[in-house]
């Protein structure tokens, strides 16, 4: 009966230590696609930042990645030409083109470049071409304008001489036979994640959290050795404690020749005689509490097998 509520006690501890362990797997598992997650975001921020320092426009692997800011594009062209319709908080990915001096470009396309508002801030226009002039020495320019004229009621250069150079086009977001993308609302994320609001709760605060998980985790892992490297050392010590007393029990038992044949020597004084064998020698092995409960369980488990053994002797014997 006991043997079984042992057996139970050490099913549900598996049972449990198990579970703990599928769930302390899974929350890393969830951290470190986290702490991915956060890297990726922070090599984006960083490489978007870094980029458009010197150019006003983002570029990474030969895409620009930009924030749309107004809705001079939402409706689409009135005078027919293709894709567009686009406005605030947008995201777009256009093809982006090295501000190429060489480069030539159609009515129709929607192009994005860099210009100087009142306070001479950069701003980042992104607008479709509607006007092409070549000069004299073959170069051509281009007049631009958002497709919403609601918003963009005239063109954005009136004059001749204001026309943009190849060279000052950052991005093509459309021309025949290529048309980038667009994702709605995802521009406002961006434009948020680049505030410093937004930077510090999207990647220094889960950055923080994570070392401080880290550090936790490397403390927890030390404490945990320690403590198994303590309870090794301390069934060492019972074993061997164990072992010393059963040594002095047998050489308090080992029999001495007489005249007549053999006898068990007699005990030291009548304390000892009194004494049960199946009590552990807490007078002659100086133990703890934890250690002498432990020496008990050895001492159940040697009872058991002895009779197990008698019990395979006995049935020998009949079977004979």
């Amino acid at each position: 009966m006991k043997e079984n509520e042992t057996k139970t006690q050490n099913n549900n501890n598996e049972t449990q230590s198990k579970g703990k362990s599928v769930f302390r797997t899974i929350l890393n598992t969830i951290i470190n696609i986290l702490i991915v997650l956060v890297l990726i975001v922070s090599v984006v921020i960083a490489t978007l930042a870094l980029t458009s320092k010197s150019t006003g426009i983002s570029t990474m692997f030969g895409y620009t990645i930009q924030p749309i800011q107004s809705d001079s594009m939402k409706g689409g062209s009135p005078d027919g030409y293709p894709s567009g319709d686009f406005g605030k908080g947008d995201l777009m990915i256009a093809k982006a083109t090295d501000f190429n001096s060489s480069a030539e470009y159609e009515n129709g396309d929607i192009v994005t470049f860099v210009t100087g508002d009142e306070n001479g801030n950069k701003m980042l226009i992104v607008h479709r071409i509607i006007n092409t002039i070549t000069l004299k020495d073959g170069t051509k320019r281009y007049q631009t304008q958002g497709d919403n004229r609601e918003t963009s009621p005239a063109p954005d250069q009136e004059e001749e001489s204001l026309y943009l150079p190849a060279m000052e086009i950052g991005s093509v977001y459309y021309s025949p036979g290529y048309e980038g993308k667009i994702l709605k609302g995802w521009g406002s994320v961006l434009d948020f994640i680049q505030s410093q609001k937004g930077f510090f709760l999207v990647v220094l605060l889960p950055m923080i959290i994570f070392f401080m998980y880290a550090v936790i985790r490397v403390v927890i892992s030390s404490m945990n050795y320690k403590k198994a490297k303590a309870d090794e050392d301390k069934e060492e010590a019972v074993k061997a404690a164990v072992a010393a007393a059963l040594a002095s029990k047998d050489e308090d038992t080992e029999p001495v020749k007489t005249d007549g044949g053999t006898a068990p020597v007699e005990p030291a004084n009548a304390e000892a005689e009194a004494k049960p064998q199946d009590q552990p020698a807490e007078q002659d092995v100086k133990m703890t509490a934890e250690e002498l409960e432990q020496f008990k369980k050895f001492q159940e488990f040697q009872k058991m097998q002895q009779a197990s053994e008698q019990a395979e002797q006995k049935n020998a014997k009949t079977e004979e």
